[in-house]
C-alpha cells in the first residue's frame, strides 16, 4: 500500500520491462478482495497480457461499440439501404413493398439488433394461419435483407455495424417453412387448339384499331404461349430487344439474372412484325393505353377467354404448358433448358451443362415445332388475315370481325381440319 493508500499489482513482463497496475482505493477494497484481484492480475501479466492496456482496449472498444449501436439501421432503414444496392426486378420490389407494409409494419421503427429470433418465429406462425405462401415469402425476405445489412452496412472505417447472427435463421432451424405443393397447372393437350382459337376469335373494344394498341391483349397471351416467358417478362419487352432483320426477341432483368435471346417462331415472327408497324415511336411492345409505360395485370383478358372457351388458366400455366409441349416434342434437354432459360445454378449436379452449346438453328427448329403444336393452321391463318380498322371507321366491328372470322375458318371447316365453331 503506497502513499496514496492504495492496492497494486506490480510484475516484471515477459519482455523484461515492469508493469504496475492499480487495483483499487484502500477502504474500497479489503486486504482479501486486493489479494484476490492481485493474483489475477499477476497470473495475466505472467502470461504476457498488459492489464493496464487491456483495460484501455476495452474502454475503448465500448465506445467504439456505443457509437456503432448508434449506426445499427432500422428495419425501414436497411430495407432502403437493400434496395439501393441491389439490382430489384419490379416484380420483387413490389413483393418486398408488400412485406414491409403488410407484414413488418409495426417493426419498421425497430432496429435491427432489437428484432429477436422469438419475435420472428412468432410473426412467421401468426402468418402462416393466414397463408403459408406468404409467410415463406416475408421470412426469407427478412432473411436475405438481414444478410444484406449485416455482411455490407459498415461505418466510415469500414466497421460492419451490425455483428449479429442473422435471427432469421430460427425459421430453418424450427423447420416451420410452410411446404407449399408445386403447381402443376399447364393446358392440356386436348385444350390446346380450343384455347389458341379462343384467344384469337375473342372481341376486345378497341383493340381491332389500327394503332399502338392493336391485338394487344391477344399477342400478349400468344407471347406467353410460344416463349414460356414469365408474365413481366413478357409485358415489359422492348421493341430494342426485338431484332425483326433476324427474328430474335430478348428478354432481360430475368428470374435468374441471365439475359435470354431466343429466335422467334415464324407465327410469333409475323405477329411482332405487325405490331411494328403500327408502334410509333413507343418503347415498350406492349404499351400501355396512355402510352407512357407498359401494360400490367392483363387478368381481365385471361379471365374473358377462360369464359369463352370453358378453359381455365393462368399466364404461369402457359409458361409451363410451353416446357410441357417441348417436352413431349423429344427436344433434347439442354434446348429445353436454354428455352425456358434455366442454367446450370439451376441443376447443379449437371457438370456437363456449361459445355454443351445449343445451335441458333436447333433453337429455331424447337420454337417451330412447339409454335405449330400451339396454333394450328385455322388460327394461323386468323392470325395473318387480321382486319385493321381505322378509329371510327365501322361502328360494329365485333360483327364485322364475326363474319369475317366465319369466313375464315369456314375454308378450313371444308377441309375438316378444325373443331365445331
Amino acid at each position: 500500500m503506497g502513499k496514496t493508500k492504495s492496492y497494486f499489482a506490480e510484475k516484471k513482463m515477459p519482455n523484461g520491462k515492469s508493469k504496475r497496475k492499480v487495483i483499487g482505493k484502500h477502504g474500497v477494497y479489503t486486504l482479501e478482495q486486493a489479494r484476490t484481484e492481485a493474483k489475477r492480475l499477476l497470473i495475466l501479466m505472467d502470461e504476457g497480457v498488459d492489464p493496464v492496456k487491456q483495460k484501455r482496449d476495452l474502454r475503448a472498444s465500448a465506445i467504439q461499440n456505443d457509437a456503432l449501436q448508434k449506426l445499427v439501421p432500422t428495419l425501414s432503414e436497411a430495407y432502403q439501404y437493400y434496395k439501393l444496392r441491389k439490382k430489384l426486378a419490379e416484380t420483387s420490389l413490389i413483393a418486398y413493398d408488400g412485406c414491409i407494409e403488410n407484414y413488418f409494419s409495426d417493426w419498421k421503427d425497430l432496429k435491427l439488433d432489437q428484432i429477436t429470433s422469438a419475435m420472428i418465429i412468432d410473426r412467421h406462425l401468426k402468418l402462416s394461419k393466414a397463408s403459408p405462401s406468404r409467410a415463406n415469402l416475408a421470412s426469407k425476405f427478412l432473411h436475405a435483407l438481414f444478410n444484406h445489412t449485416i455482411s455490407r452496412y459498415k461505418d466510415e472505417s469500414g466497421n460492419k455495424i451490425l455483428n449479429i447472427k442473422n435471427p432469421v435463421v430460427i425459421v430453418k432451424e424450427e423447420k416451420a417453412f410452410n411446404k407449399i405443393k408445386r403447381r402443376k397447372g399447364h393446358v392440356r393437350a386436348d385444350q390446346r387448339e380450343a384455347w389458341a382459337l379462343a384467344v384469337a376469335t375473342t372481341y376486345w373494344m378497341g383493340e381491332q384499331n389500327n394503332d399502338f394498341r392493336v391485338y394487344t391483349n391477344q399477342d400478349f397471351l400468344f407471347l406467353l404461349a410460344l416463349t414460356g416467358f414469365r408474365r413481366s417478362e413478357a409485358e415489359s419487352v422492348e421493341w430494342k430487344n426485338v431484332d425483326l432483320q433476324f427474328g430474335t426477341i430478348k428478354i432481360i432483368n430475368t428470374k435468374n439474372h441471365e439475359d435470354l435471346l431466343l429466335p422467334m417462331g415464324d407465327t410469333l415472327w409475323h405477329i411482332m412484325r405487325e405490331r411494328k408497324k403500327r408502334a410509333g415511336d413507343n418503347k415498350y411492345v406492349f404499351t400501355d393505353r396512355n402510352g407512357v409505360s407498359h401494360i400490367s395485370d392483363r387478368r381481365a383478358a385471361r379471365d374473358k377467354v377462360t369464359e369463352n372457351s370453358g378453359i381455365e388458366f393462368t399466364f404461369h400455366d402457359l409458361r409451363r404448358t410451353f416446357g410441357t409441349i417441348a417436352n413431349s416434342l423429344a427436344i433434347g434437354s439442354y434446348t429445353i433448358k436454354r428455352l425456358i432459360n434455366h442454367t446450370t445454378d439451376d441443376d447443379d449436379n449437371d457438370v456437363t451443362d456449361g459445355y454443351i452449346q445449343v445451335s441458333f438453328d436447333d433453337l429455331k427448329k424447337a420454337m417451330n415445332m412447339i409454335e405449330d403444336v400451339i396454333i394450328s393452321e385455322p388460327v394461323k391463318a386468323l392470325i395473318k388475315s387480321r382486319l385493321y380498322f381505322e378509329k371510327n371507321e365501322s361502328r360494329n366491328q365485333a360483327q364485322e370481325l364475326i363474319n369475317h372470322h366465319i369466313q375464315v375458318l369456314d375454308n378450313f371447316k371444308m377441309a375438316g381440319q378444325i373443331l365445331d365453331f
